[in-house]
Order: C-alpha cells, then sequence, then structure tokens
C-alpha cells in the first residue's frame, strides 16, 4: 500500500506538469521503514516506539485516545503509516486529519510562485497539489477540522527577517480549492486553529481570543485569557473548554476557559515547555523536563502527571523536535 500511495503521487505530479507545465514531480508522502518493536498488542501492553531520526521514544497502549501520527524536527517531517515512520523528503510539516484517513503536507519550498500543500487520501493512496497563496506569502502551520474536511493554514509576509500574520487559508480536501481570507489587524504572531464545530476559526488577539468566521469576520473576543495553545485542537474532546498559556498576571502557567462565556475554568500548576493537545475532557499533553531531558506527559487541571507518553533528549529538543498528535 506504501508503495502504491508512491507510485500515484508521482503520477499524479506528473499530469499536473503536464496540464499546468508549472508543477514539479512532488516528493511522495509515504515512505517503508522497519516496522515498530510490536504489531499487535494488548490494550494494556505499552509499547516503545523510536521516532526515526531522533532519540525520541514514544510509549503507546492501542487503547490510548490519541496517538503521534507525525512528528518534525526541525524541518524535516515524518509521516506514520501502519506503525512505521518514514521522512518526508521536500516537506517542512505534515499533518494527519482526525481518524487518519487524510494528511496535508507543506512543501519547502514554492512551485510556480505559489505556495502550496499536498493533500494526501491515505486511503485511497491518492494525493494532489493544492495551491495556498502567491509568493511573497506564505501558508503553513495547518490544523484539520474535527470532521477531516478542510485544513486551515496561518497566512504569512516576511517583514525584515521575521514573518507577520496577515490572515489564513481554508484548504477543501473534497474539491482540492482553497480560499485565502486576509484579516486585518491580526496579531503578528496569529496562528489560526479551528473551533470544534469547523464552523470558525479561533487564535490569539491582544493577550486575548478571538474568534473569526470563515469569512474573516469577528465573531466574539475573551479578553486577557492568553493564547491559545494545544498541540493539533486547543479544545477540548467535547468542545466546552480551550488552553490558552496564562497571561502574565497569573502565576500558574497554563490555563482553562469555558468556550461559551469565556470564564477561567482551571489554572494548570505545571511546567510545561509546550502544550501538545487534551488527552480527554480532564487531562492533556504537556512537555515537561525531566532531569537533564524532557518528556510528554499526560497532566490532570491541577498539573499532576499521571502518565509519560514520550521520553525526549535535550538535544531533539533543542532542534525543535514536535509531535503531532491526533485522535484515530
Amino acid at each position: 500500500m506504501i508503495a502504491g500511495l508512491r507510485r500515484t503521487i508521482r503520477r499524479t505530479a506528473r499530469r499536473t506538469v503536464r496540464r499546468a507545465a508549472a508543477v514539479a514531480a512532488a516528493a511522495a508522502p509515504v515512505a517503508a521503514l522497519a516496522p515498530a518493536a510490536h504489531a499487535a498488542p494488548a490494550a494494556a501492553v505499552v509499547v516503545d516506539v523510536k521516532l526515526t531520526g531522533t532519540g525520541v521514544t514514544v510509549h503507546e497502549k492501542t487503547a490510548d485516545p490519541v496517538k503521534v501520527t507525525s512528528y518534525t524536527l526541525g524541518n524535516v517531517a515524518y509521516l506514520r503509516r501502519d506503525g512505521r515512520f518514514a521522512k518526508q523528503t521536500g516537506y517542512q510539516e505534515i499533518t494527519v486529519a482526525p481518524k487518519g484517513r487524510r494528511a496535508v503536507a507543506v512543501p519547502t519550498t514554492y512551485v510556480n510562485d505559489h505556495d502550496s500543500v499536498l493533500l494526501a487520501d491515505l486511503t485511497a493512496n491518492t494525493g494532489s497539489k493544492v495551491q495556498t497563496v502567491a509568493r511573497p506569502l506564505i501558508a503553513k502551520f495547518a490544523h484539520w477540522s474535527r470532521d477531516g474536511a478542510k485544513a486551515v493554514l496561518t497566512v504569512q509576509r516576511k517583514n525584515g527577517t521575521s514573518w507577520d500574520t496577515i490572515g489564513f487559508a481554508v484548504v477543501d480536501a473534497a474539491t482540492r480549492t482553497t480560499r485565502a481570507v486576509t484579516v486585518p489587524g491580526a496579531d503578528r504572531a496569529a496562528r489560526f486553529r479551528w473551533g470544534p464545530g469547523g464552523t470558525e476559526v479561533v487564535t490569539e488577539y491582544q493577550g486575548g481570543t478571538r474568534f473569526y468566521g470563515l469569512d474573516g469576520r469577528v465573531r466574539r473576543t475573551f479578553a486577557k485569557t492568553g493564547a491559545p495553545a494545544g498541540g493539533e485542537d486547543a479544545f477540548s474532546p467535547s468542545g466546552s473548554a480551550f488552553l490558552t498559556w496564562c497571561p502574565l498576571t497569573h502565576t500558574e502557567p497554563v490555563c482553562v476557559w469555558n468556550r461559551t462565556t469565556g470564564a477561567l475554568s482551571a489554572k494548570v500548576s505545571i511546567r510545561a515547555q509546550a502544550l501538545l493537545g487534551w488527552w480527554d475532557d480532564k487531562h492533556i499533553i504537556a512537555v515537561v523536563p525531566s532531569g537533564a531531558a524532557y518528556r510528554a506527559v499526560v497532566a490532570d487541571l491541577t498539573g499532576k502527571s499521571t502518565r509519560v507518553l514520550a521520553d525526549i533528549p535535550a538535544a531533539d529538543w533543542k532542534a525543535k523536535v514536535y509531535l503531532s498528535y491526533t485522535r484515530p
């Protein structure tokens, strides 16, 4: 299946070149690597999975509500298929949709003066290149809607040595089209994510959280929440709460807020270096220091760690390793 997907993606890229005379052959979004240590463990058995190209070890159970489906090390992306991880040459990030049917990959270079994504159907073993924005803009930080129908990316423009956010782009997986939306007054460091219903996007705004319709119009703003955070999804599985980095007025680093009212629900006392999303409605996933290294852990909303999900060497953390957890 993996080899078949590789051939199909390449044939798709060649047909695109013939039609547009502009698109180079796309690198395959998957490739074969050695299998993980155990193919079918019992639900309660912890299986250690080594992440290719790193010293990271992920600790999994088959019944886990989320799993690592891709990861990046700097600007190098890896994709998981059937328990195996493969380096994705030419792509700086790759994100798997909930339920695992689709993936979206962001290339490292422009093609025909446009940024683009590769949409891969991991079930049908097909893929398509979809343009997102024209040079000099870029579109990155892909997040899938919960139904796996659309991906939103943050659109940025270079400003000196940095990149400023100017809006977002929504890629429709069914129609393979993109709609780019300019958001006047967006925070320079804004990163757009989906709301739980897939009808609005959310990002930080002047120290708070702002919700936008897909037309770019403001729907509501919660002031002084801190910036939304949490890996692929800032919202709890039920959709009732969302995570932020607490504003500086709080001594705790992580806050949980009610999505409807904007009221503070919990302050999480944890030395989080990164937030990787929600485990369930009562627990989050965070990266915390562990001696001279780091660990990804499940923690409750008081900050108590209940399980270790990954051991991360200091060298890999310094090289900006990022684990993408999605729901199967």
